[in-house]
């Protein structure tokens, strides 16, 4: 995380950065670039997670115990199954304008690797006669995804501008918050981020199990990538392949170490060598008493156009890390573009709080695949019970979508769940199942819950008749015990570790009557610290509303250091202790006359320290009893919260002399209307020039008064 990392930068000069500088002085020396940094990255990376270690070692365990159980160097060209096809997608992260590659780079790189790696390369001849006989075609190749995580079209290219420098030589650029780009699935795509490295490194990876969580992929100096504009004597995309052999188990054809003749890369068909070569050598050159140095595979290190092939016991090794480590590359989707497949993108309607038992679902309808979409079942159920389904037809082409409604439903008051899938695009088998459906929660409102209202976040989270909304399907609202103002637990936001800024993140409590109340108040613990002394800020706010949801009103919003509980910037993560909570109250008597009143936490993360929440209490004292109008007698007024005019619309049982008056919070009149021979009109008043707060409107008529609380903002 962004924190971590520069704490690290800042703290920890002696460890892995220091690791850094002294490797560059070295090959400085003698005025040599690093053509791989892979060794020294996860060695990095061990110091900065111990974990790594035992995990890196259980897989490799896993992995040699597959390979002496099914291949042998000697038949693994026999045993292979059908070609494996590995989707890419390429992150260029760009400082200036030349660190932008073309795409036509991007397209050279994968024909590289596509190249190598099925052996179609045009240098494959040049392959010396002692070592013609274990050469051998991988049967992995490479595409381009077609799809994002999202199953969203993509040209498998993504772009970020950053203003980091070499942002390749810290760990921010596999972060988007961080100035990089966070990775897509691992599982199922291989990411490769293109950017500045500085220090000299050509490129480095991790090999299975060794990577930091979210960098478990390639990365590659911009000035190394593809061909075209590359830097000689390193432009031919055999850096790329390096890597990747890495990212597939493979080690150094020296061995795992710095050199030596007694160390090995577990391959068998790759002789020993004492260590590693450069530049353009003549075969045979030789090392560790053998018949030659295999220095033209491509786990060496020589120039590009001197490399020109993997062994037969390495393509085990690689497919064996992708049966192994990587299994979900098999599967993956994210190359393929199905003729026929469509999907539910998004469920609009049912969702959150609804009035009425009755409502129409409405459902989003895309086309995902390569053929017009013509034709689709849409089928649906609620909670779990018969499904329901209606046909539509209509036209849209690939990667269109549109709103589609379905027949009215009813339920019963409580929570439900929606449900909604395609199936027969155009008649036929969908192409991809993984992006078919789509679901929603939803409650049919009946009324509030009595006051008062208490939450400690002690049980189940969320509490019943509590709504999570994360559009982002990231880091939102949850539980912790780390922390609480009283009891064990409370409700946070994790934005230590939050991967983005300016996400909003939503938890609405149950509905709440608050009608019969003179005045309401909701009060509630806070503790947050800033991480940035400036510039940076998360945001809280707290929104009501009393027309189901409809429409929603601000009634609390702070940031920075009006919403932060401590003096001091904490650079660690925050962890309140019991002097840092401050407890918020809010005025909500505006909705003292409401029976559904709705409240929602919203949050709006910056990338900066964690928040947390605690108590929430809403109590309320009741009316008097004072001489109202007749139930028969209807007072409406609108809109409230209100900015420009205040609409009181008057149904009265008879004609009546009638007095409005609406007092601020000192008891003073601020606007009066009267009239004569009243029985239902519609009364305007005009609050432009007023201050925000509450007031009071008073309605007399027959002899009766009635009143009700306005918030004008």
């Amino acid at each position: 995380m962004k924190k971590l990392l520069l704490f690290l930068s800042i703290l920890c000069s002696t460890t892995v950065f220091a690791q850094l500088e002294l490797t560059q002085d070295v090959y400085a020396a003698d005025g040599k670039i690093i053509r791989c940094f892979t060794n020294e990255k996860i060695e990095q990376a061990a110091l900065e997670d111990p974990s790594l270690v035992q995990k890196r070692a259980d897989v490799q365990q896993r992995l040699e115990k597959m390979a002496s159980r099914q291949y042998s160097d000697n038949d693994a060209a026999k045993s292979m199954p059908p070609v494996y096809t590995i989707p890419v997608v390429v992150h260029i992260i760009y400082r200036t304008n030349a660190q932008n590659i073309s795409d036509n780079r991007v397209f050279e790189q994968i024909q590289v690797l596509n190249d190598d790696f099925r052996r179609t390369n045009s240098d494959a001849s040049n392959v010396p006669s002692a070592f013609a006989g274990v050469v051998a075609d991988c049967e992995i190749e490479f595409c381009l995804a077609t799809k994002d995580p999202s199953n969203n079209s993509t040209t498998g290219i993504t772009r970020t501008q950053t203003t980091v420098n070499s942002i390749g030589g810290t760990n921010s650029y596999y972060s988007t918050a961080a100035g990089g780009k966070t990775i897509w699935d691992p599982t199922k795509y291989l990411n490769i981020w293109v950017c500045e490295m500085g220090g000299g490194i050509l490129g480095f990876t991790y090999t299975p199990g060794g990577a930091p969580n979210g960098a478990d992929g390639v990365v590659i100096g911009y000035s190394y990538f593809g061909k075209t504009g590359a830097s000689a004597p390193y432009n031919g995309g055999r850096t790329t392949t390096h890597e990747v052999g890495h990212w597939l188990n493979l080690q150094h054809v020296w061995g795992s170490g710095n050199g030596g003749c007694n160390q090995d890369d577990f391959v068998n068909d790759t002789p020993v060598q004492n260590g590693p070569n450069s530049g353009c050598p003549s075969h045979p050159s030789t090392s560790c008493s053998n018949s030659g140095d295999m220095f033209m595979n491509y786990m060496d290190y020589v120039n590009d156009n001197c490399m020109n092939s993997f062994t037969a016991g390495q393509k085990a090794r690689m497919r064996n890390a992708i049966i192994g480590a990587r299994p979900g590359l098999i599967n993956s989707q994210a190359c393929v573009t199905a003729s026929y497949d469509a999907g539910i993108e998004l469920v609009l309607s049912p969702n959150g709080t609804i009035c009425s038992p009755s409502f129409v679902p409405t459902v989003t309808v895309k086309n995902h695949g390569s053929m017009t979409l013509t034709s689709v079942n849409i089928n649906w159920r609620i909670d779990g019970g018969a499904t329901q389904t209606q046909a539509w037809s209509g036209s849209l082409a690939t990667g269109q979508s549109t709103n589609v409604n379905l027949p009215q439903q009813t339920v019963a008051s409580g929570s439900h769940t929606f449900e909604a899938w395609t199936t027969l695009p155009n008649g036929n088998s969908d192409g991809d199942g993984n992006n078919d459906n789509s679901s929603s929660n939803f409650t049919i409102a009946s009324g509030g819950l009595a006051l008062p209202f208490f939450e400690g976040f002690e049980g189940a989270f969320p509490a019943a008749g509590w709504a999570l909304d994360n559009p982002d399907g990231d880091i939102t609202w949850a539980k912790t015990t780390t922390a609480s103002k009283t009891g064990a637990a409370s409700m946070f936001l994790d934005n230590w570790d939050y991967p983005a800024n300016g996400e909003l993140d939503n938890i609405t409590l149950p509905s709440l009557d608050m009608s019969g109340s003179a005045s309401v108040t909701m009060t509630f613990e806070l503790a947050y610290a800033l991480y940035s002394a400036t510039g940076y800020s998360d945001t809280l706010r707290v929104w009501a509303s009393d027309d189901c949801g409809v429409t929603w009103s601000t009634i609390y919003e702070k940031f920075d250091n009006n919403l932060t509980t401590v003096s001091n910037v904490v650079t660690t993560e925050f962890v309140p202790t019991s002097n840092e909570w401050r407890q918020e109250t809010i005025d909500l008597s505006a909705y003292a006359n409401s029976s559904d009143v709705q409240l929602r936490f919203e949050h709006v993360c910056d990338y900066e320290n964690n928040l947390y929440i605690d108590d929430v209490n809403i109590s309320s004292t009741p009316a008097t009893t004072v001489n109202k109008l007749s139930n028969l007698d209807k007072v409406q007024v609108y809109p409230n919260p209100a900015s420009e005019r205040l609409h009181v619309k008057l149904d009265l049982v008879r004609i009546s002399d009638i007095e409005i008056e609406l007092v601020n919070a000192f008891g003073q009149t601020v606007a009066r209307r009267t009239a004569s021979n009243i029985q239902d009109e519609l009364f305007l008043l005009n609050i432009h020039q007023l201050l925000p707060g509450f007031y009071t409107l008073n309605v007399l008529a027959n002899g009766q008064n009635t009143s009700r609380k306005v918030l004008i903002k």
